[in-house]
C-alpha cells in the first residue's frame, strides 16, 4: 500500500482534513498524544464561542510534531498542520521536502496513529515551493505589486513571520523570505530562500480534478501541479528593479516611474480603466523584457527545475530504508540542535551545559514561538498555576521539567540494573562515527 503512496509529492505543505470511519477512542487512548479540552478555568464551562464571539463547537484537542488532532463532541476528527514541518519534527519548512520525505511522512502517520489516506477528506491545502531566488527575496517581494487584479499586502504571524499575500475567493497567494523568518527563532539558514505558495481555502478548484481525499491527490501526482504553480506566478505584476533607466527615453522614463507605483495600478482598476490597465501591463513587460535582467522569468526558471528535481525518482523507496535514515539523520541533527532531556524541544538559546529547558528558554518560546510554549505549559504546568503571572509560571514550569528529568532517572534506575546495556545504547553503538 506503502509503495502505491511514492509518487510527486514534494509540493505538499499545510493540509486540513476530515478522517472518515476512525472511533476517537483510537486516538484518546495513543500514548503520542495528549489531549486537553478549552474549558473556563473560573466557571469549568466549555468553551463555545472563539475570540471574535463566533460559535464553536467544542472539541478536545492534541498536538504532535506540528500537527494538530481535533476530536469535536459531535465525533468529527480533524488533522491540521504541515507535513513539512512534521518532517523536520514540527521544527520549520525552510529545506528541500522531496519524495522519499513525503513518503515517510505519510508511512508515518499510518504506524503511528492508523491514518488511511482514503479516508482523509481534504478541506484546505497548500502548495508551495523553496527556491534560491536570482536577487534577495526582500527586492522580489517588495516589487511583487499585484496577483492578478489584486494587490499584494504585507502580513505578519507570529508562526510564519512576514510575508505578502494576495486573497482570492477560492485561494490565497503567498510570499515568504522563509530565511529572514528562520534566522529570527534562532535557525542557521545560510542561503536566501524565498517561498511561493498557493493555499487553496475553498475545494471546488480541487475538486475539479477528482481530488477529494489525501489518497486521491496522491495519485494524481503533484507533479502535475507544477504548471499551476508557474502559472500563478507568472499573474503576478512584478517591477523588475533592474530596468536600465539610461536608455530609456523621457517619456518611457516617466512611465516606468509610475510603474513601480502599485497605487497607479489599483488607480487604474478602480476607475474601470481596465483596457488601460492592460495596455499598460503590456508595456511594461516589452520595457522588462528589453531592459532588465528578467527577474520574474529568472525565477520562474528556477521554480520549474527545482519542482523537476524534487520530483525526480529515487532509487531507494523502500519505507524501512527511509526509515533507518531517518533515524540516523534525526540522531545527528538532535545532538547538533541541543535538545532538551524531558521535552525535546531545542535549547540552543541557553548555555551549552544545560541538559533541560529552563527559564530562558521557556522565555525564548514564549516570545518566539507561543505555540510550543503553550504546548509546554499544558504538559508541565498545573491548573492550579494558570492564571498565576508569568514570572510564576515560567518558575513553576522549569520546577516541573526538572522533576519530571529526576523521577525518569529514579524509574530507569529501578529497571535498569548497574551497568546493564539498554537498548538506546546498544542502538547508538552501531550509528556510524
Amino acid at each position: 500500500m506503502l509503495k502505491n503512496l511514492y509518487k510527486d509529492n514534494q509540493l505538499i505543505d499545510f493540509i486540513k482534513i476530515i478522517i472518515k470511519e476512525m472511533r476517537p477512542s483510537i486516538l484518546e487512548i495513543n500514548p503520542l498524544l495528549d489531549f486537553y479540552d478549552t474549558i473556563n478555568l473560573t466557571t469549568g464551562e466549555m468553551k463555545t464561542t472563539n475570540r471574535n464571539g463566533k460559535k464553536v463547537t467544542p472539541s478536545k484537542n492534541a498536538s504532535y510534531k506540528g500537527l494538530e488532532f481535533k476530536i469535536y463532541d459531535t465525533g468529527t476528527i480533524t488533522l491540521s498542520g504541515s507535513l513539512h514541518k512534521y518532517w523536520n519534527d514540527g521544527a520549520h519548512n525552510y529545506n528541500d521536502f522531496n519524495n522519499e520525505a513525503v513518503l515517510f511522512v505519510l508511512s508515518d502517520l499510518n504506524t503511528k496513529f492508523d491514518i488511511d489516506p482514503n479516508k482523509c477528506i481534504l478541506k484546505c491545502l497548500e502548495i508551495g515551493i523553496n527556491i534560491t531566488p536570482p536577487v534577495p527575496t526582500n527586492e522580489i517581494l517588495d516589487n511583487c505589486l499585484l496577483h492578478k487584479t489584486k494587490p499584494f499586502e504585507y502580513q505578519i504571524n507570529s508562526d510564519e513571520g512576514k510575508y505578502k499575500q494576495v486573497q482570492h475567493s477560492q485561494y490565497i497567494i503567498k510570499i515568504y523570505n522563509k530565511a529572514l523568518h528562520y534566522k529570527s527563532k534562532g535557525f542557521k539558514v545560510r542561503t536566501e530562500i524565498m517561498r511561493f505558495e498557493i493555499k487553496y481555502t475553498k475545494m471546488q478548484k480541487i475538486n475539479d480534478k477528482g481530488i477529494f481525499s489525501l489518497q486521491d491527490l496522491i495519485n494524481y501526482g503533484l507533479q502535475n501541479f507544477k504548471d499551476e504553480v508557474l502559472n500563478e506566478w507568472k499573474n503576478v505584476l512584478f517591477y523588475d528593479n533592474t530596468i536600465q533607466i539610461d536608455p530609456l527615453t523621457t517619456k518611457l522614463k516617466k512611465a516606468v516611474l509610475e510603474y513601480s507605483n502599485p497605487n497607479y495600478w489599483t488607480g487604474l482598476l478602480a476607475n474601470n480603466q481596465n483596457k488601460n490597465f492592460t495596455y499598460h501591463k503590456k508595456q511594461l513587460k516589452k520595457i522588462i523584457e528589453k531592459n532588465s535582467n528578467k527577474v520574474q522569468d529568472l525565477t520562474a526558471q528556477i521554480m520549474s527545475e527545482k519542482i523537476d528535481f524534487l520530483n525526480s525518482k529515487t532509487i531507494q523507496i523502500d519505507p524501512l530504508t527511509i526509515l533507518s535514515k531517518r533515524i540516523v539523520l534525526n540522531y545527528e541533527n538532535d545532538t547538533k540542535k541541543h535538545l532538551c532531556k524531558v521535552t525535546g524541544f531545542n535549547i540552543s538559546m541557553q548555555k551549552e551545559n544545560s541538559i533541560l529547558l529552563s527559564h530562558t528558554g521557556l522565555k525564548y518560546y514564549y516570545k518566539t514561538d507561543k505555540r510550543i510554549f503553550e504546548q509546554i505549559k499544558r504538559r508541565y504546568l498545573s491548573k492550579i498555576w494558570f492564571k498565576s503571572n508569568f514570572q510564576t509560571q515560567i518558575k513553576e514550569l522549569a520546577h516541573n521539567i526538572r522533576n519530571t528529568n529526576s523521577n525518569q532517572k529514579i524509574k530507569q534506575s529501578r529497571i535498569y540494573k548497574e551497568g546493564q546495556i539498554t537498548l538506546l545504547e546498544q542502538f547508538e553503538s552501531q550509528l556510524p562515527e
